[in-house]
């Protein structure tokens, strides 16, 4: 079972690309709530389409303007066939040889969105040149609120 309160958190303060790596995060859990469950098959079921939904939350997010979603049209496509294929399959060897196999896709995909995500990060780290501003209140031993503004007055370009 997963931290659902880490992951609202993750979700709340996660780049474009940091939400994909979460979306693939979620899959695999899903996919090993499966595969550690296939005896249960509520839970097993259960746990399939939550994979799938996140399959398709990740096929709805492809810009096929570019080349490549196509590419990552076909291998979520695949995932998600294999597991509708599973999905009430009787013969748990077969689920789980299914569903391992998605995880392993999934697994590599997650690699290579992780090192996207990094050097996402990267780069706004290096172009931030914001200034911080800090403000707040005050109360004077008068009970009047002062407004303070920390400003640094050195910010760049004069106009």
């Amino acid at each position: 079972m997963f931290d659902k309160s880490a992951y609202l958190l993750r979700i709340s303060q996660a780049s474009p690309v940091g939400l994909v790596v979460i979306n693939f995060e979620l899959i695999l859990e899903f996919l090993n709530e499966a595969a550690a469950n296939a005896n249960d098959k509520e839970i097993y079921r259960a746990a399939i389409v939550r994979a799938k939904d996140g399959l398709e939350q990740l096929i709805q997010s492809l810009d096929f303007e570019s080349p490549i979603s196509h590419d990552f049209y076909e291998i979520y496509n695949f995932s998600y066939k294999l597991l509708s294929d599973v999905h009430f399959l009787s013969d748990i060897e077969a689920a789980c040889a299914a569903v391992k196999e998605v995880a392993e896709l999934m697994e590599i995909l997650l690699e290579g969105w992780r090192d996207a995500a990094e050097k996402n990060e990267a780069e706004a780290a290096a172009t931030d040149d914001t200034t911080k501003i800090y403000s707040g209140l005050t109360y004077g031993r008068d009970g009047n609120a002062n407004e303070y503004i920390d400003e640094n007055k050195d910010r760049g370009y004069m106009a």
